[in-house]
Protein backbone atom coordinates (compact mmCIF):
# COMPACT_ATOMS: atom_id res chain seq x y z
CA UNK A 1 0.00 0.00 0.00
CA UNK A 2 1.39 3.39 -0.98
CA UNK A 3 1.36 5.94 1.78
CA UNK A 4 3.04 9.17 2.80
CA UNK A 5 3.36 11.12 6.03
CA UNK A 6 2.67 14.85 6.34
CA UNK A 7 4.74 16.37 9.16
CA UNK A 8 3.03 17.82 12.21
CA UNK A 9 3.29 21.40 13.39
CA UNK A 10 5.84 20.49 16.06
CA UNK A 11 9.21 18.97 15.17
CA UNK A 12 10.83 16.10 17.03
CA UNK A 13 13.25 16.73 19.89
CA UNK A 14 16.72 17.11 18.47
CA UNK A 15 18.55 16.96 21.76
CA UNK A 16 17.74 17.49 25.43
CA UNK A 17 16.59 21.08 25.70
CA UNK A 18 16.32 21.68 21.92
CA UNK A 19 13.21 21.54 19.79
CA UNK A 20 12.36 22.60 16.26
CA UNK A 21 9.38 24.88 15.62
CA UNK A 22 7.44 24.39 18.90
CA UNK A 23 3.66 24.37 18.65
CA UNK A 24 1.42 26.47 20.81
CA UNK A 25 0.94 24.91 24.22
CA UNK A 26 -2.18 22.82 24.57
CA UNK A 27 -2.83 21.70 20.99
CA UNK A 28 -1.10 20.15 17.97
CA UNK A 29 -2.04 18.10 14.90
CA UNK A 30 -0.67 15.84 12.19
CA UNK A 31 -2.04 14.25 9.00
CA UNK A 32 -1.48 10.91 7.23
CA UNK A 33 -2.87 9.94 3.82
CA UNK A 34 -2.49 7.43 1.00
CA UNK A 35 -2.38 7.97 -2.76
CA UNK A 36 -6.00 6.88 -3.15
CA UNK A 37 -7.39 10.03 -1.57
CA UNK A 38 -7.96 8.69 1.93
CA UNK A 39 -6.60 10.85 4.74
CA UNK A 40 -6.91 11.27 8.48
CA UNK A 41 -6.04 14.21 10.69
CA UNK A 42 -5.17 13.68 14.35
CA UNK A 43 -5.47 16.59 16.78
CA UNK A 44 -3.87 16.15 20.21
CA UNK A 45 -4.85 18.39 23.12
CA UNK A 46 -3.60 18.68 26.71
CA UNK A 47 -4.02 21.22 29.50
CA UNK A 48 -1.70 24.19 29.03
CA UNK A 49 -0.51 24.00 32.65
CA UNK A 50 -0.20 21.07 35.07
CA UNK A 51 0.71 21.53 38.74
CA UNK A 52 3.31 19.11 40.08
CA UNK A 53 1.84 16.84 42.75
CA UNK A 54 4.74 15.90 45.01
CA UNK A 55 2.58 13.86 47.37
CA UNK A 56 1.88 11.14 44.81
CA UNK A 57 1.37 11.33 41.06
CA UNK A 58 1.38 14.12 38.50
CA UNK A 59 -1.20 13.30 35.83
CA UNK A 60 -1.44 14.82 32.34
CA UNK A 61 -4.71 14.06 30.49
CA UNK A 62 -4.26 13.63 26.72
CA UNK A 63 -7.02 13.60 24.08
CA UNK A 64 -6.46 12.54 20.45
CA UNK A 65 -9.33 13.17 18.02
CA UNK A 66 -9.48 11.89 14.43
CA UNK A 67 -11.20 13.48 11.44
CA UNK A 68 -11.40 11.78 8.02
CA UNK A 69 -11.66 13.03 4.43
CA UNK A 70 -11.77 11.40 0.98
CA UNK A 71 -13.48 8.11 -0.02
CA UNK A 72 -14.04 5.32 2.44
CA UNK A 73 -15.52 4.67 5.86
CA UNK A 74 -13.84 4.42 9.26
CA UNK A 75 -14.22 0.80 10.34
CA UNK A 76 -12.06 0.46 13.45
CA UNK A 77 -8.48 0.00 14.53
CA UNK A 78 -5.48 -2.09 13.53
CA UNK A 79 -3.62 -3.66 16.43
CA UNK A 80 -3.90 -1.75 19.67
CA UNK A 81 -5.56 1.63 20.01
CA UNK A 82 -2.31 3.56 20.13
CA UNK A 83 -0.24 5.38 22.73
CA UNK A 84 0.73 8.84 23.97
CA UNK A 85 4.16 9.96 25.18
CA UNK A 86 5.55 12.93 27.09
CA UNK A 87 9.19 14.00 27.12
CA UNK A 88 11.07 16.93 28.68
CA UNK A 89 12.26 19.50 26.15
CA UNK A 90 13.91 22.07 28.42
CA UNK A 91 14.79 20.32 31.68
CA UNK A 92 16.39 17.12 32.99
CA UNK A 93 15.61 14.21 30.67
CA UNK A 94 12.33 12.55 31.64
CA UNK A 95 10.03 10.38 29.57
CA UNK A 96 6.74 8.57 30.14
CA UNK A 97 4.02 6.97 28.01
CA UNK A 98 0.47 5.66 28.31
CA UNK A 99 -1.83 3.51 26.16
CA UNK A 100 -5.13 4.80 24.77
CA UNK A 101 -8.32 2.85 25.41
CA UNK A 102 -9.11 0.33 22.66
CA UNK A 103 -12.56 1.34 21.40
CA UNK A 104 -14.15 2.13 18.04
CA UNK A 105 -14.64 5.80 18.90
CA UNK A 106 -12.63 8.34 16.88
CA UNK A 107 -11.82 10.27 20.08
CA UNK A 108 -9.18 8.68 22.32
CA UNK A 109 -8.37 9.71 25.87
CA UNK A 110 -5.58 8.61 28.19
CA UNK A 111 -3.54 9.91 31.11
CA UNK A 112 0.25 10.10 31.25
CA UNK A 113 1.36 9.62 34.84
CA UNK A 114 4.64 10.75 36.36
CA UNK A 115 5.43 9.27 39.76
CA UNK A 116 6.75 11.38 42.61
CA UNK A 117 10.19 9.78 42.34
CA UNK A 118 10.51 11.06 38.77
CA UNK A 119 11.53 14.35 40.44
CA UNK A 120 9.56 16.59 38.12
CA UNK A 121 10.71 20.21 38.04
CA UNK A 122 9.03 23.21 36.37
CA UNK A 123 9.68 22.69 32.67
CA UNK A 124 8.01 22.02 29.32
CA UNK A 125 6.90 18.55 28.30
CA UNK A 126 6.36 17.70 24.62
CA UNK A 127 3.39 15.35 24.26
CA UNK A 128 2.89 13.13 21.21
CA UNK A 129 0.54 10.36 20.11
CA UNK A 130 0.34 7.45 17.69
CA UNK A 131 -2.88 5.87 16.37
CA UNK A 132 -3.65 3.28 13.67
CA UNK A 133 -7.20 3.65 12.26
CA UNK A 134 -8.57 1.58 9.39
CA UNK A 135 -10.27 3.81 6.86
CA UNK A 136 -11.86 2.55 3.66
CA UNK A 137 -9.67 -0.56 3.66
CA UNK A 138 -6.50 1.52 4.10
CA UNK A 139 -4.36 1.42 7.23
CA UNK A 140 -3.29 4.93 8.24
CA UNK A 141 -0.76 6.02 10.86
CA UNK A 142 -1.32 9.56 12.15
CA UNK A 143 1.74 9.73 14.35
CA UNK A 144 4.28 12.25 15.58
CA UNK A 145 6.64 12.22 18.52
CA UNK A 146 5.86 15.74 19.71
CA UNK A 147 2.59 17.45 18.96
CA UNK A 148 1.67 19.65 21.89
CA UNK A 149 3.36 21.27 24.88
CA UNK A 150 2.50 21.15 28.58
CA UNK A 151 4.04 23.50 31.15
CA UNK A 152 4.76 21.96 34.55
CA UNK A 153 4.68 24.22 37.57
CA UNK A 154 5.31 24.02 41.28
CA UNK A 155 2.34 24.53 43.56
CA UNK A 156 2.31 27.86 45.41
CA UNK A 157 0.27 29.03 48.36
CA UNK A 158 -0.28 32.25 50.30
CA UNK A 159 -0.07 31.83 54.08
CA UNK A 160 -0.35 34.02 57.16
CA UNK A 161 -2.47 36.69 55.53
CA UNK A 162 -3.78 39.65 57.49
CA UNK A 163 -5.44 42.94 56.66
CA UNK A 164 -5.87 45.59 59.33
CA UNK A 165 -5.88 49.28 60.05
CA UNK A 166 -2.99 50.56 62.11
CA UNK A 167 -3.96 52.28 65.33
CA UNK A 168 -5.16 55.81 64.63
CA UNK A 169 -5.25 55.30 60.84
CA UNK A 170 -8.46 55.75 58.85
CA UNK A 171 -7.00 56.13 55.37
CA UNK A 172 -4.84 53.00 54.92
CA UNK A 173 -5.17 49.24 55.36
CA UNK A 174 -2.04 47.14 55.99
CA UNK A 175 -1.93 43.89 53.98
CA UNK A 176 0.55 41.14 54.82
CA UNK A 177 1.22 37.52 53.93
CA UNK A 178 3.83 35.04 52.68
CA UNK A 179 4.05 33.36 49.26
CA UNK A 180 5.49 29.83 49.46
CA UNK A 181 6.42 27.31 46.78
CA UNK A 182 6.58 23.53 47.12
CA UNK A 183 10.09 22.47 46.01
CA UNK A 184 12.19 19.32 46.37
CA UNK A 185 13.89 18.98 49.76
CA UNK A 186 17.02 17.81 47.92
CA UNK A 187 18.03 16.23 44.61
CA UNK A 188 17.72 12.83 46.31
CA UNK A 189 14.38 13.44 48.02
CA UNK A 190 11.03 11.90 47.09
CA UNK A 191 9.02 14.72 48.70
CA UNK A 192 8.73 18.48 48.68
CA UNK A 193 8.96 21.24 51.23
CA UNK A 194 7.33 24.68 51.36
CA UNK A 195 9.76 27.60 51.05
CA UNK A 196 9.19 31.34 50.82
CA UNK A 197 9.51 32.63 47.25
CA UNK A 198 11.26 35.97 46.69
CA UNK A 199 10.60 38.20 43.68
CA UNK A 200 7.07 37.02 42.79
CA UNK A 201 4.65 39.61 41.44
CA UNK A 202 1.29 39.24 43.20
CA UNK A 203 -2.02 41.04 42.98
CA UNK A 204 -3.76 42.64 45.94
CA UNK A 205 -7.52 42.31 45.47
CA UNK A 206 -10.38 43.80 47.47
CA UNK A 207 -14.02 42.77 47.86
CA UNK A 208 -15.99 45.46 49.72
CA UNK A 209 -18.82 44.41 51.98
CA UNK A 210 -21.90 44.16 49.77
CA UNK A 211 -22.53 42.98 46.18
CA UNK A 212 -19.65 44.82 44.45
CA UNK A 213 -17.29 41.82 43.91
CA UNK A 214 -13.51 41.41 43.68
CA UNK A 215 -11.21 43.92 41.98
CA UNK A 216 -7.42 44.34 41.81
CA UNK A 217 -6.23 47.44 43.65
CA UNK A 218 -2.44 47.09 43.18
CA UNK A 219 0.47 44.76 42.36
CA UNK A 220 3.50 44.18 44.58
CA UNK A 221 6.60 41.96 44.52
CA UNK A 222 7.41 39.56 47.37
CA UNK A 223 10.36 40.40 49.59
CA UNK A 224 12.99 38.09 51.07
CA UNK A 225 11.38 34.84 52.22
CA UNK A 226 8.29 35.48 50.11
CA UNK A 227 6.96 38.23 52.37
CA UNK A 228 4.20 40.53 51.16
CA UNK A 229 4.06 43.81 53.05
CA UNK A 230 2.06 46.68 51.60
CA UNK A 231 -0.71 49.16 52.36
CA UNK A 232 -3.79 50.19 50.43
CA UNK A 233 -5.69 53.45 50.70
CA UNK A 234 -9.27 52.58 51.61
CA UNK A 235 -11.95 53.63 54.08
CA UNK A 236 -14.35 50.82 53.20
CA UNK A 237 -14.97 47.55 55.03
CA UNK A 238 -14.38 44.26 53.22
CA UNK A 239 -11.98 41.41 52.50
CA UNK A 240 -8.54 41.43 50.90
CA UNK A 241 -6.76 38.75 48.86
CA UNK A 242 -3.13 38.17 47.95
CA UNK A 243 -3.26 36.36 44.59
CA UNK A 244 -0.45 34.62 42.68
CA UNK A 245 -1.38 34.60 38.97
CA UNK A 246 -0.93 31.40 36.95
CA UNK A 247 2.31 31.39 34.94
CA UNK A 248 4.57 28.74 33.41
CA UNK A 249 5.96 28.04 36.87
CA UNK A 250 3.17 28.61 39.34
CA UNK A 251 -0.48 28.03 40.04
CA UNK A 252 -3.02 30.50 41.36
CA UNK A 253 -3.24 30.76 45.15
CA UNK A 254 -4.92 33.23 47.46
CA UNK A 255 -5.14 34.16 51.09
CA UNK A 256 -7.97 36.22 52.58
CA UNK A 257 -8.59 38.32 55.60
CA UNK A 258 -11.16 40.94 56.52
CA UNK A 259 -10.95 44.53 57.66
CA UNK A 260 -13.62 46.62 59.28
CA UNK A 261 -14.60 50.18 58.47
CA UNK A 262 -13.01 52.88 60.65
Amino acid sequence: MKRKIVASVLGAVLAVGAVASPAAAGSGSTTDNDYEGRSVRMTVTTPTYVTINRAGYTKIPVTAKLSFSGPGTFTGWWGNAGSATAESINGPFQWEYADFTNSVSTTKKTTITFRKYDHLVPQRLAVGAELAPEYGGSLLYPSKDHLTTVYLRNKRAVTGTSAYRASGSRAYVQVRGTVKENVWKSSYSDSGTWRGKTGVRVAIRFNPTGPAGWRTVKHVTTRTGGKVVTRVKSSKAGTYQIVVPATTKTTAASGKDGVARR
